[in-house]
């Protein structure tokens, strides 16, 4: 703000000032600005006739004011914000015209297209005409119910993509795990291999590994689905409230291909252990390919009762011990998917009861790190952050307790 005051004079261009320096301060073609009813006014100035008077360049149209503050603004100051205004509009403009024609070139260009960048760099790429025109006919990404036939293919299809990997059907067979044989006879007779349910199963006597026999081996029971998985049931004899009591292990493929083979490894997809329960309800427990487990009818509990337990004591300092733990997301080098949580050595810094040395894990190029560091992720969390928020709660009472009482005390 400038010095002393001004008095504006609706209908006038004379401008009174009350203790101003308007003739050190101003010279004719400068501005003053000033606040007048709330409304911001920038007023040029013609003349100026001395320190306490100064005319300006047509009439003041605002409302009469007197003891109004101002301030000199000179006419350099605006006009280089004019001119900087001016440049900026040109510079805008020209990145729009750039836009313009490049969307054009895009959308009218063929073949491949150069484009200028508002920074002036180029891009070249296809025109939108070129796009098309090299997608023509050929199929979409999906499913498609256009496709009638498939000519010119030089490698056959894999397993994995519904074919057999070989031209040859010899090598299809092999391929498809049937050996030698071209078919497999269904049936009973002497002789046959059965498909589906066989008889003969129930007993396996004589084989490396012991006796099973029905109902130890997989029955009609599981006739849904049969053929994508395989495992072990037994049954218990008696009877509890009419049912039979029946525990099962199992595992599923991904293919429906009992034995079929990828990346060198069978193509195992789930494995599940379930108990039949005296109400006639089914708990089950998967272990899937991806490395996790689930307990479909429950939950995975921690035995934490008290009395097993002893030295409890909470955690110390459990707001410092928050601040030298991070979540983290990663992604896995040893084939395992991505994840989220704490990074093992640095939970041993904090609680180092929550860390577990295990054994060697072995990288997808196969690096072997040793003594793999495992951790409790939910006790660790559960206990360190609860503890925290308490810590939490305390400062906030504490804070809470002081405002009131500042503002009693107001």
């Amino acid at each position: 703000m400038s010095a002393g005051t001004l008095t504006l004079t609706n209908g006038s261009a004379i401008v009174g000032g009350s203790r101003t320096s308007f003739a050190t301060e101003l010279t004719a073609g400068d501005f003053i600005v000033s606040t007048v009813g709330g409304v911001s006014y920038t007023l040029p100035v013609k003349s100026v006739e001395s320190n306490a008077q100064l005319t300006l360049v047509s009439n003041f149209t605002g409302p009469t004011q007197s003891g109004a503050a101002w301030s000199a603004v000179p006419r350099v100051a605006l006009n280089m914000v004019t001119a900087a205004l001016v440049a900026q509009s040109a510079e805008a403009l020209r990145g729009l015209n750039y836009d313009k024609q490049n969307w054009q070139s895009i959308f009218s260009g063929t073949g491949n297209v150069t484009v200028t960048l508002p920074d002036g760099t180029t891009w070249t790429g296809p025109a939108w005409n070129s796009i098309t025109t090299s997608l023509s006919g050929k199929a979409a990404k999906g499913a498609n119910s256009d496709i009638t036939s498939l000519s010119g293919l030089t490698t056959a299809l894999s397993v994995a993509q519904g074919g057999t990997g070989s031209t040859a059907a010899s090598g299809a067979r092999t391929n498809l795990g049937l050996g030698n044989s071209a078919t497999r006879d269904v049936g009973t007779a002497a002789g046959t291999v059965a498909a589906g349910d066989d008889s003969r199963l129930g007993t396996v006597n004589g084989k490396s590994g012991g006796t099973l026999t029905t109902p130890s081996l997989f029955t009609s029971a599981y006739s849904t689905n049969a053929g994508n998985k395989v495992g072990m049931q037994s049954f218990d004899t008696s009877t509890v409230g009419g049912v039979i009591g029946r525990t099962s292990f199992q595992y599923f493929n991904d293919a429906g291909y009992i034995g079929a083979r990828r990346g060198g490894s069978t193509a195992i997809q789930d494995m599940a252990i379930g108990i039949d329960k005296d109400n006639g309800t089914w708990v089950t427990w998967i272990f899937s390919e991806g490395g996790n487990a689930t307990a479909n009818n429950g939950s995975w509990v921690n035995n934490s009762d008290c009395r097993i337990k002893t030295n409890t004591r909470p955690i110390e300092s459990p707001l410092e011990k928050m601040k030298m733990l991070r979540g983290y997301t990663w992604e896995r080098l040893d084939n395992a998917p991505p994840g989220q949580g704490f990074i093992a050595q640095e939970l041993m810094e904090v609680i180092p009861t929550a860390v577990f040395t295990g054994g060697t894990t072995i990288l997808d190029d196969g690096t072997e790190i040793e003594d793999t560091l495992s951790v409790d992720v939910a006790g660790a969390a559960a206990a360190l952050h609860h503890e925290a928020i308490l810590a939490l709660m305390e400062k906030i009472e504490e804070l809470t307790l002081k405002v009131e009482a500042l503002q009693s005390g107001g």
